[in-house]
């Protein structure tokens, strides 16, 4: 019996963490689109992969009026028709900043991605700012130039 109380003690604890952690969460969303043709490769690659390295401003949602400074590796398989894909990135906007990392994967039916706000990494109105990032719903369109039109959404779920 005391081991069961126990355990109701350490799920009410942690249920009552996960809310108040809900409660004080800031969720921030944008779109994002683009088109690769401007990508630059970075001065590392990765073993059996592309790095790439670019700049993004943000027209809509939130974060518009902020840029977004990526670095991008992307690791095909199959002649590209899946992959996976780690982005490092910084978030700047007039009223301060932060920064990112991220996994996803690719195929056929678009990409997705998730990971979280670097620790420390906040300033301004993002200081001490922690949380996930999540890149939804997103996807390609191939253009006659061999480029591809880039969109995903962005949400971030920041937590102080």
């Amino acid at each position: 019996m005391a081991c069961r109380n126990t355990l109701i003690g350490a799920c009410v604890f942690a249920v009552t963490a996960m809310v108040v952690t809900a409660i004080n969460a800031t969720t921030i969303r944008s779109p994002i689109a683009f088109n690769n043709a401007t990508h630059e490769k970075s001065s590392r690659q990765p073993e059996n992969g592309a790095e790439f390295e670019y700049l993004r401003a943000v027209e809509d949602g939130d974060l518009a009026g902020c840029t977004i400074n990526v670095v991008e590796a992307l690791y095909g398989r199959d002649g590209g028709a899946w992959g996976i894909f780690d982005i490092e990135a910084a978030v700047t906007c007039s009223n301060g900043g932060f920064s990112y990392s991220s996994s996803g994967a690719w195929d056929g039916n678009g990409f997705h991605a998730a990971g979280t706000i670097t620790d420390g990494s906040g300033t301004g109105d993002f200081a001490g700012a922690s949380g996930r990032v999540a890149q939804l719903g997103g996807g390609v369109t191939p253009k006659d130039d061999g480029s591809l039109d880039v969109f995903y959404g962005l949400v971030i779920e920041t937590a102080e």
